[in-house]
C-alpha cells in the first residue's frame, strides 16, 4: 500500500511538473495581460500548487516515517545525511514554490484592493519560509563543522537566502502598495521566483534521472544548484526595473515628479 502511494504521488509531482517547465515559459514571451497570459498563467499556478504540496507531502512522509516512505525498515538515525540533505532542500523548495506562486496570485488578484493581499496564507508561508531557511542553514552549518563536506554549504547557502527573503516579505505584508504598478512587480517576482525554484528542482532532481546523474559529478557538480537562481534573479532585477521605468516609478523619476502611467489592470503592460 506504501509503495502504491509513493509511487502515485512521484507521478502526480513528476507528470504536474513537466508540465508547469513548458506552461512558465508561455506568459515569459507573449503579451502581458492578453488571454493566452492568462490561460498559461493559470495552468503553471496549478501545476505550480501540486508540485510544491507533493513535493511538502513526500518531505513529511519521509521524515516522518522513513520505513515506510523507503520501503524497507530504517530510522531516520540510520539514513545518511548527504540523503537526509536532498530530502530536505526538496521540501524547502516546495515551501518556496508554493510561497512564491501564492505571492503571484494574490498580488494579481488583490490588484484592485491592496489590503487582501495581506491574508493568513501569505503570513503563514512568510513565517514559514524565515524558519525553514533558518533550520535548513543550521543543518548545513552542523554538518559542515562536523566534516561532511563541501556539499553542505548547499543548504547553507538555500537556507540563508529564505531567511533574508522573510525580512523582504515582512515588508511587503507591511506594505503591500507603495506605489500604483508595485502589485505587478510583486507578481512578476513570485512568478518567475516559482520558475527558479521549479527549475532549479528539475535540475537537481529530475535531471539528475534523465542524464544519470552526470550533472552532479566533476568539479561542476554544484552548477545545477545555483545555475537558475545566477541566471533568473539578475533577469528578474532588470525585468522589474524595465517596467517600473516603463510606469515613471524609477526612485529618480519620482524624485522629478514622472507620474505613473497605469495603475489598473494590466493597463500600460503590452510586451517586456
Amino acid at each position: 500500500m506504501a509503495e502504491t502511494m509513493h509511487d502515485l504521488l512521484r507521478a502526480l509531482h513528476i507528470s504536474t511538473g513537466f508540465v508547469g517547465l513548458a506552461a512558465f515559459w508561455i506568459p515569459i514571451l507573449v503579451r502581458k495581460g492578453g488571454r493566452l497570459h492568462v490561460a498559461a498563467g493559470r495552468v503553471f499556478a496549478g501545476c505550480a500548487y501540486v508540485v510544491a504540496l507533493t513535493a511538502l507531502g513526500s518531505t513529511s512522509w519521509a521524515l516522518l516515517h522513513p520505513a515506510s516512505w523507503a520501503g524497507e525498515p530504517a530510522s531516520l538515525s540510520q539514513i545518511p545525511a548527504d540523503q537526509i540533505m536532498f530530502v530536505v532542500i526538496l521540501g524547502f523548495l516546495g515551501l518556496l514554490l508554493l510561497d512564491g506562486v501564492e505571492q503571484g496570485v494574490r498580488a494579481m488578484r488583490a490588484r484592485h484592493q491592496p489590503d487582501r493581499f495581506v491574508g493568513w496564507r501569505r503570513r503563514f508561508l512568510c513565517h514559514a519560509m524565515g524558519a525553514a531557511g533558518l533550520a535548513l542553514a543550521v543543518f548545513g552549518l552542523y554538518h559542515v563543522v562536523r566534516g561532511g563536506g563541501g556539499l553542505f554549504w548547499i543548504p547553507v547557502a538555500l537556507g540563508g537566502a529564505g531567511a533574508a527573503g522573510y525580512f523582504d516579505d515582512r515588508r511587503s505584508l507591511a506594505n503591500p502598495r507603495p506605489t500604483p504598478m508595485a502589485w505587478w512587480y510583486t507578481h512578476m517576482g513570485g512568478m518567475i521566483g516559482s520558475g527558479i525554484a521549479f527549475h532549479t528542482a528539475f535540475l537537481v532532481f529530475g535531471g539528475q534521472r534523465l542524464w544519470g546523474g552526470a550533472l552532479m559529478q566533476g568539479a561542476w557538480s554544484f552548477l545545477p544548484w545555483i545555475l537558475p537562481s545566477v541566471l533568473g534573479f539578475p533577469a528578474l532585477y532588470f525585468w522589474v526595473r524595465h517596467y517600473k521605468r516603463k510606469f515613471g516609478e524609477l526612485p529618480e523619476q519620482a524624485a522629478q515628479g514622472a507620474p505613473a502611467r497605469a495603475a489598473g489592470r494590466g493597463d500600460g503592460l503590452g510586451r517586456a
